[in-house]
């Protein structure tokens, strides 16, 4: 308690050292923190826009449908599948599609295209695709107008097309003869993600069916949305089970690469606040240095009226834990305002929007960190000033009373 009480106080002695350390540390960690939350937020919602747009959670098909999606390789009985599904735990949203490759054809261009056919009203349940049409741009399939299509505003700049174009649709149909019909454009919808924008159509699945002729109760994919993205490969394993004939792809399996940028940011952090600490760590053993150089005839004459080399150095250990833990704090305090302020009002690049976009990221981002990062960061600091305390406590044991007494 003693030792407590003296080492506070003696960080005090020098308010301006102390001070300037205590704001490297907290401006250090505001920034470390703030770039991490920042890194980490452009990150998930990356992650959420891809499974709210994309792919979902959880993806059934034909076992050989994804390796070159055969129009012959569908999944039978899809409304007993669907309710089957329905009925599991933790699922919010269930949805079945016919997707197909195909041309998309205007007067001025044609492109190659993904055909996928929709449900409208079960599609809305696992995506959010039909927020992403603003009031001028038309709506997702509100009207039941045969033969509709919704494309996105790439595909429509692409085209030169716009609200009520037809576009004509080229495909292969489900006995292998080359067919099309006309679509008349309802919605045109912007995602962040501008490479897969002009690679998707939408049509209604009752309109495609009729066209490429697939039988009744048989679809390509059904896709599901789960209340906790994390328990899908769970749910994933539970579906394999029960509908073996079919093959059951949770969203880690479907694209890799969010599940490795989980990761990648994981590592980033941690080795972005390894690189701060470090830097702050030799800046707290320099301070500390200095400090036990000022006081070296004080540590003599602790010393010559009994005060063991053991408790020098827990008293110099704690003056350094205590200056790492003010900066520490001030600076958690800081980060946690800047955070949760951008988190709410985001970080607008607009400047950058259009490579932003090229790569699927949204040109306003919102930092976010997990609370127990935090906590994380204070233990890295404490044991960061451990560390960092070693050095100058040993330099001050190997002081002799009466010669440190002897200095001025």
């Amino acid at each position: 308690m003693v030792l407590t009480k003296i080492a506070w106080r003696s960080i005090w002695r020098s308010k301006l050292r102390s001070a300037v350390v205590i704001f490297a540390i907290a401006s250090g960690l505001l920034g470390g923190l703030f770039s991490s939350a920042w890194m980490n937020g452009m990150a998930m919602q990356r992650v959420k826009n891809t499974f709210t747009y994309e792919i979902g959670h959880i993806q059934l098909h034909h076992p050989e449908f994804s390796e070159n999606m055969d129009i012959k390789k569908t999944l039978l009985n899809i409304q007993e599948k669907i309710s089957g599904i329905e009925k599991s735990e933790g699922v919010l949203g269930v949805t079945e599609r016919i997707r197909i490759t195909g041309m998309a054809a205007t007067a001025n261009k044609n492109l190659g295209v993904n055909v996928v056919g929709v449900a409208p009203e079960t599609e809305k349940k696992v995506f959010e695709l039909y927020q992403k049409i603003d009031s001028a741009s038309g709506n997702f399939f509100e009207n039941d107008r045969k033969n509709a299509i919704v494309i996105s505003r790439a595909l429509a700049t692409e085209l030169n097309a716009k609200l009520k174009s037809k576009i004509v649709l080229t495909f292969q149909d489900f006995n292998g003869e080359i067919t099309g019909a006309a679509f008349k454009v309802v919605g045109i919808f912007k995602t962040d993600n501008n490479p897969w924008d002009k690679m998707h159509v939408f049509v209604k699945n009752k309109d495609l069916r009729r066209i490429i002729e697939l039988p009744e109760n048989q679809s390509h994919e059904i896709v599901v949305l789960l209340d906790d993205y994390e328990r899908a490969l769970l749910k994933a394993q539970e579906f394999q089970v029960k509908y073996p004939d079919t093959k059951v792809e949770d969203w880690a399996e479907i694209s890799p690469y969010l599940s490795l940028m989980s990761g990648y940011m994981d590592t980033m952090m941690g080795l972005f606040m390894a690189i701060i600490l470090g830097a702050l760590g030799f800046g707290i053993v320099n301070t500390m240095l200095m400090v036990v150089l000022e006081r070296t005839r004080e540590l003599g004459m602790l010393m010559a009226i009994g005060m063991t080399k053991r408790r020098v150095f827990v008293m110099i250990m704690l003056e350094t834990i205590f200056l790492a833990l003010i900066g520490a704090v001030l600076g958690e305090i800081l980060s946690m305002l800047f955070i949760n302020h951008f988190g709410k009002v985001g970080i607008d690049l607009s400047s950058m929007a259009e490579g932003m976009e090229s790569v699927g990221y949204s040109a306003i981002t919102y930092p976010m960190l997990e609370g127990y990062r935090y906590v994380q960061i204070t233990v890295l600091v404490i044991i960061t000033g451990i560390l960092a305390s070693v050095y100058p406590a040993l330099k001050a044991l190997k002081l002799h009373p009466a010669e440190a007494i002897r200095s001025i």
